[in-house]
């Protein structure tokens, strides 16, 4: 691949801290004794990851480094999620200002882990470079990043001094390329950074989707070479079984062989002629009943409750009398036997009547309807100012005892009537007493 126009000192760079980028002038040693990088013009210190990284958090990252096949790669990876996951909107400077940080914080803390796992500065250094031309371009195409707010503070001009990375970049793809050995972790990280969608100087090239595919197709093909990962045969298993694997088989005499084969054939013949037998058996069956007259079970009545029968003995006693058809049953309570004179409370003595023909109401089912009824005699006290107060609560009564032996109270109704549906002569005693009366009507 080749380097472009920049040639090799795009390259020296980052890779030849002794001379720089015109060649003249001699950068001091850093304190770990490493070179600094030559040709940065901005000369602030590199941020003190130190303050940010823990010293468990950062050992963590060293045990999975040494547990790599990539340290460099392993090392990147906050940095290529924050390349992969960068925010397509921010709602204040405030926030810009905050993932700046961030994103300086964890180049400084990668840039320390390397240092401590001892991984050569040539490779650390140009994976920095990458690292943050890349994330600078991606927050550069957001709209809370372009029109120069985030160009003006960018990763790149921070801890490199540049801004031209994005030419760079693909220079040091070509010079990395005429040694892929000693660069091989490199190319595999700048690999990744491409297929997460950095262009640099291919952004705005006629046809750079094209060259940036050619170039990562290049890349996979070096890198698949150079790592011996991927099979070259396109058969790897064409060699036939080893000799002495179907030995046993080979020792089994072929008329034992042919007799199990004649001995399966003659039991799968056997089990489909039974099939076939029985099918024809139950065939023939149905053809002989055909015909004959079919016969209908007749159907099973299911003879219905009826309380007449239920409360005989209550209605030979005369407590109550009960009025059927097919669809309904009413059952009628002479008020003088069970309630009280004036009152809404039956006698003690007819609980267990009450509570017979609400067990076998509940039984024969339906829907309810408590009436109450009085005579024409009026009653004035605190507690029932008139009869349709009266008749009201003793309907109400009579519901809540069916309530409680289990008719749904959405299946009962409860109405007084007072005076006004008498069923006999109100001037004389004896159509009063029949006028005084509660009536459950059922209908099924």
């Amino acid at each position: 691949m080749s380097t472009g126009a920049y040639g090799d000192d795009a390259f020296e760079f980052l890779l030849n801290p002794d001379n720089s980028a015109s060649g003249q002038s001699q950068p001091s040693a850093s304190p770990a004794g490493r070179p600094t990088t030559a040709g940065v013009a901005n000369q602030e210190p590199v941020v003190d990851a130190a303050a940010f990284d823990p010293p468990e958090q950062v050992q963590t990252r060293l045990e999975r480094m040494k547990a790599a096949r990539n340290p460099l790669c392993e090392a990147a990876q906050p940095l290529l999620r924050m390349l992969a996951d960068m925010p397509a909107s921010l709602d204040s400077l405030a926030a810009v200002a905050s993932l700046r940080s961030l994103l300086v914080r964890e180049v400084a803390a990668f840039q320390k882990v390397c240092d401590k796992a001892s991984l050569p500065w040539k490779h650390v250094a140009a994976v920095r470079y990458a690292l943050c031309t890349a994330l600078d371009e991606a927050a550069n195409r957001t709209r809370w990043g372009s029109g120069g707010i985030w160009a003006a503070g960018g990763l790149l001009l921070k801890f490199e001094g540049e801004v031209d990375g994005g030419e760079k970049f693909f220079l040091l793809i070509g010079r990395m390329a005429t040694d892929p050995q000693e660069y091989i972790d490199v190319l595999e990280v700048l690999y990744r950074i491409l297929s997460l969608g950095f262009e640099g100087r291919y952004s705005v090239a006629a046809d750079g989707p094209r060259h940036l595919e050619q170039i990562r197709q290049r890349m996979l093909t070096l890198i698949s070479g150079t790592r011996d990962t991927m099979r070259l045969e396109l058969s790897p298993h064409w060699r036939g079984e080893e000799p002495g694997r179907m030995r046993l088989l080979k020792s089994v005499p072929v008329w034992a062989t042919a007799g199990v084969a004649a001995l399966c054939v003659f039991s799968l013949f056997a089990w489909y002629k039974y099939r076939l037998l029985a099918q024809s058996n139950a065939l023939e069956a149905k053809i002989l009943a055909i015909g004959e007259p079919v016969k209908v079970a007749a159907p099973v009545v299911h003879e219905r409750l009826r309380l007449s029968i239920l409360l005989k003995d209550e209605i030979a006693r005369g407590l109550l009398s009960v009025e059927e058809t097919a669809s309904s049953s009413r059952v009628v309570f002479r008020g003088d036997y069970v309630f009280l004179p004036g009152q809404s409370r039956i006698r003690p003595e007819l609980d267990p009547v009450l509570t017979k023909v609400a067990q076998e109401v509940v039984r024969v089912g339906g829907n309810v309807t408590v009436t109450g009824h009085t005579d024409n005699q009026p009653i004035h006290t605190a507690e029932f100012p008139d009869n349709l107060v009266l008749s009201e609560r003793r309907a109400a009564f009579v519901a809540d005892v069916l309530k409680a032996h289990g008719m749904p109270g959405n299946r009962i109704e409860a109405v007084g009537k007072g005076d006004t549906q008498p069923v006999a002569d109100n001037s004389t005693a004896e159509g009063r007493s029949r006028n005084r009366r509660v009536e459950v009507f059922v209908t099924h």
